[in-house]
C-alpha cells in the first residue's frame, strides 16, 4: 500500500489550524483588543476553532484502517500492534498534558482503543455508527463527536476513498456543495446556541462540522489535479511529520511566552504572527529533515515502541 500524499496534505493543512487554538490556550491573550484582533477573533471563531480538531479527528480513523489493513497483509497481529501503538501515544499525550491541557493526544489515546471493536466490522455498520456519534456528538460533547469521526474516518479507509478519489469524485463533489451551503446556516445555529444556553462545546461542534468537511472534501477533490499535488509538496512534509510537529509547536510556544513574559501581555495579533512563522520554519525543516529521513523522530520513536524495532 503505497503513501497517499492527501492524507499528508491533510494532516499538514489541519496542522495549519490548530496551532492557531493552541497558542491563544497556552498563552493568555491581553484582553484589551484592537480592531485587528477583533477580527481575528470573529475570523477564528468561525473558520478555525474546533474545525481542525474534527479532521485530526477523521484523520486518525483513516489512519486506523491504513495500519491494520498493513499489519494483517503481513501476517502480523494488527490489534496487538495497535495497542502497544495507542499504549505510547497514550504516553505522549500524558506528558504533553502537563504542559499543554488542551491538548488531544491523550483523549485521542483512550477513545481510540473503542475503535478495536470496529476492526472487522463492516462498512455499513462501521458507517451507521460513525453518523450516529458524530451526531451525539454534536449534543453530548467532543468525547462522543472525536469517536463518529474516528469511524467516519475509518469507512473511508475501508471503502477505498484515498486509494481511488475519482471513483469517488461525485459523492466528494456533492458533500462538498452541501456542506458549503450548511456552513451559513450552521453558524446562525451556532451562535443561537451560545446565546440561550451559553454551551460552548455543543455550539462549535454544531457550527464547526459542516466547515470540517468542506475542507477536507474540497482538499481531496483539489489534489486530483497534478500541480496542485506539487504546489501543496511542502504542506504534505509538514503533515508526515505531524506528531513530531504537533509537539514541538508546544515547546516553541512555551519557550517564547515564559523568556517574553507574554502571559496575559501579548496581542492575539502578535500570538497570530508568531503561529504563522513558526509554521514557516516547520515546513521548511520538515522538508530538509525528509530530504535524509523516511520520518519525523517522534514518528520514528512511534514506531520501534510499536514494534519493538530499531531500523535505522
Amino acid at each position: 500500500m503505497k503513501r497517499m500524499i492527501t492524507l499528508d496534505v491533510l494532516r499538514g493543512f489541519a496542522l495549519l489550524g490548530i496551532i492557531f487554538i493552541n497558542i491563544e490556550q497556552m498563552v493568555d491573550v491581553n484582553s484589551d483588543f484592537s480592531a485587528l484582533d477583533l477580527m481575528l477573533f470573529k475570523v477564528s471563531f468561525v473558520a478555525i476553532d474546533h474545525r481542525f480538531f474534527v479532521i485530526f479527528s477523521y484523520l486518525f480513523g483513516v489512519g486506523f484502517y491504513i495500519f491494520t489493513s498493513r499489519a494483517k497483509a503481513k501476517g502480523q497481529s494488527p490489534i496487538k500492534l495497535f495497542l502497544r501503538r495507542l499504549l505510547i501515544l497514550l504516553i505522549f499525550g500524558a506528558i504533553h498534558h502537563i504542559f499543554q491541557p488542551g491538548e488531544s493526544l491523550l483523549i485521542y489515546a483512550i477513545i481510540g482503543f473503542l475503535l478495536i471493536p470496529f476492526h472487522r466490522a463492516k462498512p455499513t455498520i462501521v458507517l451507521s455508527s460513525g453518523f450516529f456519534f458524530t451526531i451525539a456528538g454534536c449534543w453530548l460533547g467532543f468525547p462522543v463527536l472525536i469517536l463518529g469521526m474516528f469511524l467516519l474516518g475509518h469507512w473511508t479507509g475501508q471503502i477505498g476513498l484515498f486509494e481511488d478519489p475519482e471513483r469517488y469524485r461525485r459523492g466528494l463533489r456533492r458533500t462538498q456543495i452541501t456542506t458549503f451551503v450548511l456552513i451559513v446556516p450552521m453558524y446562525f445555529v451556532q451562535e443561537m446556541i451560545l446565546n440561550e444556553s451559553g454551551m460552548l462545546d455543543v455550539a462549535l461542534a454544531v457550527g464547526g462540522l459542516p466547515v470540517s468537511v468542506f475542507y477536507v472534501t474540497t482538499i481531496i477533490l483539489l489534489m486530483q489535479r497534478s500541480s496542485v499535488q506539487r504546489l501543496l509538496t511542502p504542506l504534505a512534509n509538514l503533515g508526515r511529520m505531524a506528531l513530531t510537529n504537533y509537539l514541538l509547536q508546544t515547546v516553541i510556544i512555551l519557550t517564547l511566552a515564559h523568556s517574553l513574559n507574554w502571559f496575559g501581555n501579548v496581542h492575539r495579533s502578535a500570538l497570530y504572527l508568531t503561529a504563522v512563522l513558526i509554521l514557516i520554519g516547520q515546513i521548511i525543516a520538515s522538508t530538509l529533515w525528509l530530504r535524509r529521513f523516511k520520518m519525523g523522530p517522534i514518528e520514528y520513536v512511534w514506531r520501534v515502541g510499536t514494534y519493538w524495532k530499531v531500523k535505522l
